[in-house]
């Protein structure tokens, strides 16, 4: 039999379950050990770095992991807890800013996870340049017109315009970083200050098939605009966040997507849904997934699907951002 020791939090709420690898013939890692856990169940699996044993992170199911926000004062004091670079996504999980792509058909509450994430932005001590691309004209572009009605566009050469605009302004910042690497060789923006830049690109299944019917020029200057914010942008503050409802390789070109290094899959998804965001062979978690609810891959948080809860924001957001804007963010 394998040794096993577990390693609780304060509240008993998550812990670290170690099970000895000795040498049997099933991999433990593959074994679904959650029905042996009673009300606790497995978020994330991993060989330890001296490969003596397999760790299991394992949570109270019994607990809800959701926020829920009745106004925006308390989301706003949440978000502060936050590091100026990070985000929040539920009561276990903040992340890094990355490149993402967040997919989810109608009703599983992709807007409102995007609502959530952007209202973060917002009330940063770091000032966040938010650009808005919405080919649908819909919820997105009302919300980038009160936020930055000067980066906010719906029409389709309007959007390659901002996208010209936004790559001007990265390389412009690899002039300066690459100064500063001289006193940090691996630096990136977060280590010398500077301030983020997020292009968010809403409905981006309805400006690729636009795209799809212009002369290859015009194809191949959109997907190097894009390709080079995914590509370059992390180490310079750049990120591009891409929503749609599936990300098939006819609607997201396979090199973008692969590159995007976060990915939230919301709602319970079709099976080839979860295969063209995390690619064939991966464990989904067997869940009956509710408004908000859904799964996400991040770097060094998780390399593999873990299930993610977005807010419940039962305030008026609009309401907020205006707030926000005349600079008092009291409600």
């Amino acid at each position: 039999m394998p040794k096993i020791k577990s390693e609780f939090s304060n509240s008993f709420s998550e812990a670290k379950l170690f099970i000895e690898n000795i040498n049997i013939n099933k991999d433990i890692g593959d074994v679904n050990i959650s029905f042996a856990l009673n009300n606790f169940v497995v978020d994330v699996s991993y060989l330890s770095n001296d490969e003596n044993y397999y760790i299991f992170e394992i949570y109270d199911s019994n607990i809800d992991q959701q926020y829920k926000f009745t106004s925006f004062s308390d989301f706003r004091n949440q978000s502060k807890q936050i590091g100026n670079y990070h985000l929040f996504i539920d009561k276990s999980v903040s992340i890094p800013l990355h490149g993402t792509l967040l997919v989810g058909q109608t009703g599983s509450g992709k807007t409102y996870a995007l609502y959530s994430l952007i209202l973060q932005m917002l009330t940063k001590k770091m000032y966040y340049h938010l650009y808005f691309a919405d080919p649908k004209n819909s919820s997105l572009a009302v919300l980038g017109d009160k936020i930055s009605k000067e980066n906010t566009v719906a029409d389709i050469e309007d959007i390659i315009e901002l996208l010209q605009k936004f790559n001007k302004l990265m390389n412009q910042r690899k002039v300066e970083i690459k100064e500063k690497l001289n006193t940090k060789l691996e630096g990136t923006y977060a280590d010398f200050g500077y301030e983020p830049h997020i292009f968010i690109f809403d409905e981006f299944a309805s400006f690729q098939s636009v795209i799809q019917t212009m002369e290859k020029k015009k194809r191949d200057e959109v997907t190097k605009l894009l390709s080079q914010v995914i590509l370059q942008g992390r180490q310079l503050g750049f990120f591009l966040w891409i929503v749609m409802q599936k990300s098939d390789a006819s609607l997201l070109p396979t090199n973008l997507r692969e590159n995007l290094p976060v990915k939230f899959v919301l709602g319970n998804a079709e099976k080839q849904t979860y295969i063209t965001a995390y690619g064939s062979g991966v464990d989904i978690p067997e869940k009956n997934y509710k408004l908000g609810q859904g799964v996400f891959t991040c770097p060094e948080i998780a390399n593999t699907p873990r299930m993610c809860h977005f807010s419940y924001l039962n305030f008026d957001i609009l309401k907020a951002v205006n707030q926000l804007r005349k600079g008092t963010g009291v409600l």
